[in-house]
């Protein structure tokens, strides 16, 4: 995945000590997205520390400071904690301090830090007190955002896990022979629909000699790069019978990928509307047959998947 088009890899992309990690926190209320009216920080601490009677939390269920300031691994904050305030726009990620010790919000409801190993002087600041980043060795962490909901709630906190790997880098003694598969599990999307477009991916490991730990790293999210291309069709002669709505230059920073390896695309079918190719008469009729191809990186391959098709009716 991208932030403010630079490379990061999401926590459950199997991420190592070295690398930009993104710390994404995704918050719902009643079914929907929603931004919440304060983010405090969010603090890094080993898994091992949240567990009694070393916990991190006190009675209040917030970081206890008394207990925090001896374990705390790393802090993101901004100088305001208000997410209208423009200090959380994803385009103030450089990927160089000080902007890298921010907090920024990607899409309503949808927030990321990013634990950057490459970075020697990634440092945050927690109660007044300098943090250098220390988040360096391959265990279990834990990220713990301070988050006020609403202006009148009290500020509490949310938990997430994540894991630093160093089996990111392994060697075999043969080139890895895979097959790649992908399924489009949206087949029918009604016009206006705002839907997110849902590619599972499988692989097969071709090589009898490659161990199981291995081939289970490719259970993992082990795809690069994911972009999607949408093209509409025409049976009409008088039209052209292929019309590319998105190209994979288009959707290559808005391509999301989860953990199994399952890519999303989040298409707002209202979009067509504005085509130069509907507005000079050149699309043909929004409803109808559309397919879907998308791209992909896996070690030294780049794969394009079959056609898929979909109908929007």
């Amino acid at each position: 995945m991208q932030i403010n088009n630079i490379q990061v890899v999401d926590r459950h992309n199997r991420p190592g000590v070295l690398q930009k990690v993104a710390l994404r926190s995704f918050f719902i209320n009643d079914g929907a997205y929603q931004d919440p009216y304060a983010i405090s920080s969010v603090s890094i601490f080993k898994l091992s520390s949240n567990t009694s009677p070393s916990t991190v939390l006190n009675d209040d269920n917030v970081i206890d400071p008394t207990v925090a300031s001896a374990i705390i691994l790393m802090n993101f904050a901004n100088s305001s904690v208000l997410p209208t305030n423009a200090i959380f726009n994803a385009s103030n990620y450089t990927g160089t301090m000080p902007n890298a010790s921010g907090i920024f919000r990607l899409a309503t409801g949808q927030y990321a830090v990013v634990l950057d190993g490459t970075l020697a002087n990634l440092s945050g600041v927690y109660e007044g007190t300098a943090i250098p980043n220390t988040a360096s060795t391959v265990t279990n962490y834990i990220d713990v955002w301070t988050v006020k909901m609403t202006a009148n709630s009290d500020y509490t906190v949310y938990i997430n896990e994540f894991k630093l790997h160093d089996d990111t880098l392994f060697t075999t003694t043969e080139p890895i022979i895979f097959t790649t598969s992908n399924k489009l599990r949206n087949k029918h999307v009604k016009l206006g629909s705002k839907v997110d477009l849902t590619i599972s991916t499988e692989f097969n490991i071709g090589n009898k000699n490659i161990d199981d730990p291995i081939k289970n790293i490719f259970k993992d999210s082990v795809l690069v790069n994911p972009s999607i291309q949408i093209v509409k069709l025409n049976d009409d002669y008088t039209l052209p019978a292929r019309v590319t709505v998105s190209a994979f230059a288009n959707t290559s920073a808005y391509t999301d990928t989860t953990s199994d390896n399952t890519m999303i695309f989040n298409w707002d079918t209202n979009a067509l509307y504005t085509l130069p190719s509907v507005l000079n008469g050149t699309f043909g009729p929004l409803t109808g047959a559309y397919q879907i191809q998308v791209k992909y990186s896996v070690l030294n391959q780049t794969i394009y998947s079959d056609y898929l098709n979909l109908i929007i009716n």
